[in-house]
């Protein structure tokens, strides 16, 4: 037997989670499938996974169900390596890491003995891969429909972008790396607005993700 294995799914991804199951069983993994049913559901499933010294967990959904998942990979101590099948819209993280859009690809890479160690960042409290946003921006993805995002697919998220695009100000922010802090306004107007309690930082090399074989 070589560890345990993690599943929590998106409530869509009911067809892809028996062949996960079986690829991580025939590879010698016990099995916990968990199913999001609301809101931090996939923080605390991972969460629950590395204090109980879960080997691997897999995320099966969008891009909200990754986000959930590594902010449940937040602690310093065992952290169990990722698989990630994607589901959702864009897939903006696992396209970085080319791993396969089609699910069954995807699934298939759980396969491989290749693992890619990803700095990740930190806003506050909460952590983020490849991209992060705040103010009206953040609010206009965030408001994206279902039925748009099934309708118009990425164009959705610029339809919705485009309307928040002018008309408000920026605002100043501050960076910490490596003991150092940049401090800069994200104006896009020329207009000054009121700081923000925004406090980002970069933690190197904390997740361990399953990526395709080199070929």
């Amino acid at each position: 037997m070589l560890g345990k294995g993690y599943v929590h799914r998106h409530q869509e991804a009911l067809e892809h989670v028996r062949n996960v199951e079986g690829i991580l069983r025939d590879k010698g993994y016990e099995v916990m499938i968990n199913e999001t049913a609301k809101e931090r559901d996939a923080t605390l499933f991972c969460i629950t996974a590395y204090e109980e010294g879960y080997d691997l967990v897999v995320s099966i959904g969008g891009d909200g169900t990754l986000h959930e998942t590594i902010n449940g990979l937040s602690g310093q101590g065992h952290l169990p390596k990722l698989g990630i099948v994607p589901l959702g819209t864009v897939n903006d993280f696992a396209r970085a890491l080319q791993i396969p859009q089609g699910p069954e690809q995807a699934i298939r890479t759980l396969t491989s003995s290749r693992v890619k160690t990803v700095d990740i960042g930190r806003l506050n409290d909460r952590l983020f891969v490849n991209v992060v946003a705040a103010g009206s921006l953040a609010e206009s993805v965030s408001s994206v429909s279902s039925e748009d995002k099934s309708r118009l697919g990425a164009f959705a998220y610029i339809k919705e972008g485009i309307k928040e695009l002018t008309g408000h100000s920026a605002h100043p922010l501050f960076i910490r790396h490596n003991g150092k802090v940049w401090e800069g306004d994200s104006q896009v107007d020329g207009e000054e607005g009121p700081p923000l309690p925004i406090d980002l930082g970069i933690i190197p090399r904390h997740i361990r993700v399953i990526v395709p074989e080199e070929e």
